[in-house]
């Protein structure tokens, strides 16, 4: 059976979507549908976290490279500004849904996550 590249791509979506959905979930306690920004709570793309400069120092050895440079080639206008989020960081160039993973399992792991417990059982 021969399978077309579109089919190819379509099934490495979904695939993409479901690991994404398990490890978004094993986080936070909340399934999201899709792996867009969307489809995140805005409850958890309000919360606080650190600067992408901060990220960048304090996890370097914690994260995949192409979230390290999405953290450290943002726009330096962007590094003065107050009070980042989940949202404010899937708005850097580069930075995408599997980025945002990798930051949260880097925050969790060092223990200064924050508390995510108010998501666990929300339905999307």
């Amino acid at each position: 059976m021969i399978v077309s590249k579109a089919d190819q791509r379509r099934e490495k979506r979904a695939q993409d979507t479901a690991r994404f959905a398990e490890a978004f979930f094993a986080l936070t306690g909340f399934r999201p549908v899709a792996a867009y920004r969307e489809f995140l709570p805005p409850e958890f793309l309000a919360q606080s976290i650190p600067s992408p400069g901060e990220l960048a120092a304090r996890f370097a050895h914690r994260l995949h490279t192409r979230t390290s440079n999405a953290l450290r080639q943002q726009d330096p206008s962007a590094a003065h500004r107050e009070g980042w989020t989940y949202g404010s960081l899937l708005e850097l160039r580069g930075f995408g849904v599997f980025c945002l993973l990798d930051v949260m399992q880097a925050l969790r792991d060092s223990g200064v996550a924050p508390d995510l417990g108010p998501l666990a059982g929300r339905k999307p």
